[in-house]
């Protein structure tokens, strides 16, 4: 079991917005937080700033690094004002995400 921890999903974070998205740092937020059904989720606030959150504890630490760069693809899509969804431009991450060892799947 890995449990969460701030400076990991910082740094990952970080480091995925270097190396792919450019995302701009006052646009990369992430949270923790319990939750029940899902590893992770971009979501919106009432002021339309989106922000990722994380669960607390994942089964591994691999999960939880492609979970994080799976709700990055989906801050990057709407920074870049496309749907959010998991359509072609959404998969057209999974090779070049791949080869740095992330999983990138529909669903965990």
């Amino acid at each position: 079991m890995y449990q969460t921890k701030w400076k990991d999903a910082k740094r990952e974070a970080h480091y995925l917005n270097r190396k792919f998205f450019h995302i701009p740092k006052s646009n990369l937020q992430i949270r923790l937080r319990p939750l029940v059904s899902e590893w992770g989720v971009t979501t919106e606030t009432n002021k339309k700033k989106r922000y990722i959150v994380l669960n607390e504890d994942f089964p591994s630490y691999s999960l939880f690094r492609s979970v994080l760069a799976h709700e990055m693809i989906h801050l990057w899509q709407f920074v870049n004002n496309h749907e959010g969804t998991h359509d072609s431009r959404f998969y057209s991450w999974r090779r070049v995400l791949g080869k740095e060892g992330y999983n990138i799947l529909e669903s965990y």
